[in-house]
């Protein structure tokens, strides 16, 4: 048996038990829009922890990440350091998401912001604004695996049926399990990602080192390829304020619609410390295999290429297989998050709220599944054709989801802030994030991230707008900041409680 043969096999294993995954953990019996889209709030810590990381980590995680620090070397930690600033937003924003979608039926980031801001307005504007930056993300994760089918089998599979069979299985579980069946194969694709990078990170500076102590690789690196090891000093500005941009991966709709969806606001105090972690800690077998790449297969055309190459010269077709699996896996994990986002903000934010009738929860499931097949199949059309504009979308596309933190964090802390204030820092934000990615690169001969600018212009507006224009109602506030400050009274009390049972227990002891 041929070797592609083999890991074609492999792969064809892994997609059918996806698939199967995916109708076993489905809801039986009647669905509605909040199980669908939030798994009925009830999704556990150690799933809730998976379906975090694996949709954190996209096709990026294995293939360019690759070949970002093959290419570029630690230029990639500016990338990184999402996996630290990401998770702290969940500290900041999840637990009184979850509180305030508990107790008002909120399933996406427009369902919050319309009710507080009372304004359709915003609502639709957030809804219009996630939706375009979804897709370039969904193309790109499509791209990843049809590229994936492509190298393993030597180009036997073409690139555009291995983005059709990765669409074909993806829209299979989630037509038909929702989130849950969403939430659980994420789960899988998680642990296998870590596991599996690994396996092949140590396999390969196992065979190539002859070791794995690769601190002679490091010696190496900097003998022949020291300029992977440094910064430019003209890149720090750059790099210095990317992370802010990076804040914007917790505001991302996929991710932010887990802080809905998990039974319990302690599971997101958990996430948020010990995600960094796992996403941390898979950087690590990356970098080895990229380095060893740039030193013994220097020059490659195409280096996001360089784990599937270095995969098939250094470890057995099996190996191969189960690793690129794996690599299937993030693109997976990131797609069906993406796409069944797509339809949540979709059917709730923009059909059912403009709709002049009341929207059945079965007429809105099969509008939010007609627009997962369409959303959908718009990333494969766009993945077939090469288009500077999409891929420069696709690049500060979290620069422009995290123009919606100002108005969130004022939703959710500030009573000052205004409709008027939110919608002119959302669009004005936009604005410049769209500016200075293509217009004006260098505002004042800065050179920083498009996000970082358009937060910028975001907050300042933001904040004085909010203070020229009249206050919020009464009612409004007390029903987000007054329900908000009685269940942190309501947590303080009960720690006190706690508390002094515990010191009558030491005393009686």
């Amino acid at each position: 048996m041929e070797n592609w043969v083999q890991i074609l096999i492999i792969i064809s294993i892994y997609c059918v038990i996806v698939l199967a995954v995916g109708v076993f953990t489905r809801d039986k019996g009647k669905t509605s829009l909040e199980s669908y889209y939030v798994g009925g709030r009830s999704i556990g810590p150690f799933v809730s922890y998976f379906t975090y990381v694996a949709t954190f980590h996209s096709s990026f995680a294995f293939l360019g990440a690759a070949g970002m620090l093959y290419t570029s070397g630690i230029n990639f930690f500016a990338t990184m350091t999402s996996c630290i600033v990401s998770p702290l937003m969940i500290y900041l924003i999840g637990r009184p998401v979850w509180y305030l979608g508990k107790k008002y039926g909120f399933m996406t980031q427009g369902d919050l912001l319309g009710d507080y801001y009372q304004s359709r307005l915003i609502r639709t504007v957030v809804a219009i604004v996630s939706l375009i930056f979804l897709i370039p993300y969904l193309q790109a994760q499509i791209i990843g695996g049809g590229h994936i089918f492509s190298s393993v089998t030597g180009g036997r599979i073409p690139f555009l049926w291995g983005c059709v069979i990765l669409y074909v299985v993806i829209i299979g579980y989630i037509l038909l399990g929702g989130f849950k069946a969403v939430a659980w194969t994420d789960t899988i694709q998680g642990i296998m990602m870590i596991i599996l990078i690994w396996i092949a990170g140590s396999t390969i500076l196992g065979k190539v080192n002859g070791t794995l102590d690769w601190s002679n690789v490091m010696h190496t690196m900097a003998a022949e390829h020291g300029d992977k090891l440094l910064i430019p000093i003209e890149r720090w500005p750059v790099f210095m304020t990317t992370f802010l941009s990076l804040f914007g991966i917790s505001i991302y709709p996929p991710t932010f619609q887990r802080f809905y969806s998990v039974s319990n606001p302690k599971s997101l105090k958990w996430l948020a410390v010990t995600s960094p972690i796992y996403l941390i800690f898979f950087y690590v077998p990356v970098m080895a295999v990229a380095f060893l790449g740039a030193i013994h297969m220097p020059g490659l055309e195409a280096p996001d290429q360089i784990l599937p190459l270095m995969l098939t010269k250094y470890t057995t077709p099996t190996m191969t297989g189960l690793v690129m699996a794996g690599a299937l896996a993030a693109p997976m994990s990131s797609t069906d998050s993406q796409l069944h986002a797509a339809s949540s903000i979709f059917t709730i934010d923009l059909y059912k709220n403009l709709s002049k009738k009341p929207v059945t929860d079965q007429k809105g499931l099969l509008v939010g599944k007609s627009t997962i097949v369409v959303i959908a199949l718009i990333a494969l059309l766009l993945s077939q054709f090469s288009s500077q504009l999409i891929m420069a979308i696709s690049a500060f596309a979290l620069g422009g989801c995290l123009q919606i933190m100002p108005a969130l964090v004022g939703a959710l802390y500030w009573k000052r802030a205004t409709r008027q204030g939110a919608l002119t820092g959302l669009v004005a934000g936009f604005i410049a994030v769209l500016a200075t990615q293509f217009i004006w690169k260098t505002p004042f001969g800065l050179t920083l991230s498009s996000g970082a600018w358009g937060l910028l212009v975001n907050v300042l507006l933001f904040v004085i707008v909010s203070l020229l224009t009249p206050k919020p109602d009464s009612a409004q506030i007390e029903k987000f900041h007054g329900y908000l400050a009685s269940v942190n009274r309501d947590f303080d009390e009960a720690q006190a409680s706690e508390s002094r049972k515990k010191q009558k227990g030491v005393i009686a002891s």
